[in-house]
C-alpha cells in the first residue's frame, strides 16, 4: 500500500494566491473610498460648524431679547437691532446688539455694547465681532402677529442657514434712509 502525501500542488497554490490578491485588492480600495467619504464629510462639518456657531448665537441674542427688537430693511439686506437682550459673549449684563451687513466683503458683523448708536463713533465702547464673510443673503422676516422671527444667513458656496423663534415681540421699523446708514457701513 502507497500512502498518499497530503499536500497542494503547486497549481492549487497560485491559484489560492491570486484570489487572496484580488480580495485584497477589493479591500483596500473599500478602505480607500470609506477615508476618502470621511475626509469630504470631516470638512464639511468642519465649515458648517463654523457657520452654525453664528446662527446659535443670533439665536440666543434674539431668545434672551426683550420687546425691543426691531428689523430694518434695506434692498440686498436686513438689519436686525436687539435694544435689550440678557445674550451677551462678554459677560454684560444687558447689551444691545446689532446684526448687519457691512458693505466691505458683505461681511456680516454682530456688535455688542451698551447704548450706542449707528455709525459708531471712535468713541463708543463696543465690541465687533466678524461672524462670516462673502454673505449672499441676510434676511429677517416676522409673523403678521409679531411674535416669530425667521431668519436667513447664506454664505457664498454654502447651504442656507435657517432658524425661527417663537412667541417674540418684534417692532417693525420700515424703509427709512436715515436709519439705513449704518447697514452700508461703519463710519
Amino acid at each position: 500500500m502507497k500512502t498518499k502525501k497530503l499536500a497542494f500542488t503547486l497549481v492549487e497554490v497560485l491559484i489560492s494566491i491570486t484570489l487572496l490578491s484580488l480580495v485584497l485588492m477589493a479591500l483596500y480600495k473599500s478602505a480607500d473610498i470609506l477615508r476618502n467619504s470621511n475626509l469630504h464629510l470631516f470638512r464639511y462639518l468642519e465649515k458648517s460648524t463654523n457657520t452654525l456657531k453664528g446662527t446659535k448665537t443670533l439665536y440666543m441674542d434674539l431668545i434672551h431679547a426683550d420687546e425691543n427688537v426691531t428689523i430694518n430693511s434695506d434692498k440686498k439686506f436686513h438689519r436686525l437691532t436687539i435694544n435689550h437682550t440678557t445674550h451677551s459673549i462678554y459677560g454684560l449684563s444687558n447689551v444691545k446688539v446689532v446684526w448687519l451687513v457691512y458693505k466691505e466683503e458683505n461681511t456680516l458683523l454682530r456688535i455688542e455694547g451698551e447704548n450706542y448708536k449707528l455709525p459708531l463713533k471712535s468713541e463708543t465702547r463696543v465690541e465687533v465681532d466678524v461672524i462670516a464673510k462673502n454673505i449672499e443673503l441676510f434676511k429677517v422676516y416676522k409673523s403678521k402677529k409679531k411674535t416669530k422671527i425667521l431668519v436667513i444667513v447664506k454664505i457664498k458656496g454654502q447651504e442656507p442657514q435657517t432658524f425661527m423663534t417663537q412667541n417674540l415681540p418684534v417692532t417693525a421699523v420700515k424703509k427709512d434712509p436715515k436709519n439705513l446708514k449704518g447697514a452700508r457701513g461703519i463710519n
